[in-house]
């Protein structure tokens, strides 16, 4: 009797460990896109690549618009394209792949499950989620990707406040049919002084550097490679109201360490000429100098945060 118990118990055991046995590797690699790919430890194995973008071309069905900053507005969605990598090595049999969208907690919004038959011809996939205000906050959220409930690839992107173009606020009329009584309501305006608050705001892009033609950033995302000669840029565009001519304003770009410690703090006065303006500042990314964790960038005016944004700081894999 224990020599069958015993017998049963390794056959349950050698299941489990072969069962449990990975087809991918446990250290993921980063791809320029920001993608944290798990690759397969066959030569023909699957892998995956994620897009995020605000719009899908109807013509082409491809992603406009793609980045990993978004702003909350209403009627609003990101969509994520995935594209399976070599994927025709796998065609002759179905796959079963499941999407999970994570909030900043790490919680499970929503996850979607999707078959690919050995037919279909398309090698990506669409999924999607609403980022209107009531529905999502501001914070760092991420898409995991998963090929028979194992995880192939995952990406990260960043929810920010949207700025407002204009304060004004519309106002709704009814009409009304002529009545023979008509009745005027006198409307008391109020007879204190307006006081003009001093309204700025601010909106973080991160990247590796930024274009000599264009001007524009490079590699922009919340995910960066410690390596050597590797920096982080910090974008800031600015919006202030009630503008002065050629006033100085001064601001702080705190940057702060995994541990919560203020690392490097850097002073910057600008003089300003108009409403929207763009201040950029930098950091080292070198092994030497950081360590791998969640760092956060403050911006600061008059002691105040008016900005914040968080990135993560990664090993590079061999």
């Amino acid at each position: 009797m224990k020599r069958r118990i015993l017998l049963l118990f390794s056959i349950i055991l050698t299941w489990v460990l072969f069962y449990n046995c990975s087809d991918r590797f446990e250290t993921p690699t980063i791809e320029k896109d920001s993608t944290i790919v798990y690759p397969p430890k066959s030569e023909n194995g699957i892998y995956a690549k994620i897009t995020f973008s605000n719009k899908i071309s109807i013509k082409t069905g491809k992603p406009l618009k793609a980045g990993t900053i978004f702003k909350l507005k209403k009627k609003t969605k990101v969509h994520a394209t995935i594209e399976l990598m070599d994927y025709k090595s796998e065609s002759q049999k179905e796959l079963m792949l499941h999407i999970d969208w994570l909030n900043s907690n790490g919680n499970s919004l929503y996850k979607k499950r999707i078959d690919i038959s050995p037919s279909d011809s398309s090698s990506s996939v669409l999924s999607s989620i609403s980022i209107s205000p009531p529905k999502r906050k501001v914070g760092e959220y991420s898409l995991r990707v998963y090929l028979f409930r194992e995880l192939i690839a995952e990406k990260k992107f960043q929810l920010v406040e949207s700025i407002p173009d204009s304060q004004t606020v519309k106002k709704k009329y009814t009409s009304k049919k002529k009545i023979k009584s008509e009745k005027k309501v006198e409307v008391q305006k109020s007879t204190k002084p307006k006081v003009k608050k001093e309204i700025i705001e601010a909106n973080i892009i991160l990247c590796r550097k930024v274009s000599k033609k264009t001007g524009k950033p490079i590699g922009e995302g919340t995910i960066f490679t410690i390596k050597e000669n590797n920096n982080v840029k910090a974008i800031v565009s600015f919006k202030k109201k009630n503008i002065k001519t050629d006033e100085q304003m001064k601001f702080y770009f705190n940057w702060i360490g995994p541990d919560g410690k203020l690392f490097y703090k850097k002073r910057i006065i600008y003089t300003t000429s108009n409403p929207s303006f763009t201040i950029s500042n930098s950091i080292s990314i070198t092994p030497e100098k950081r360590q791998p964790g969640t760092y956060t960038l403050q911006v600061v005016f008059h002691k105040k945060i008016i900005a914040e944004q968080k990135f993560e700081l990664l090993i590079p894999t061999k």
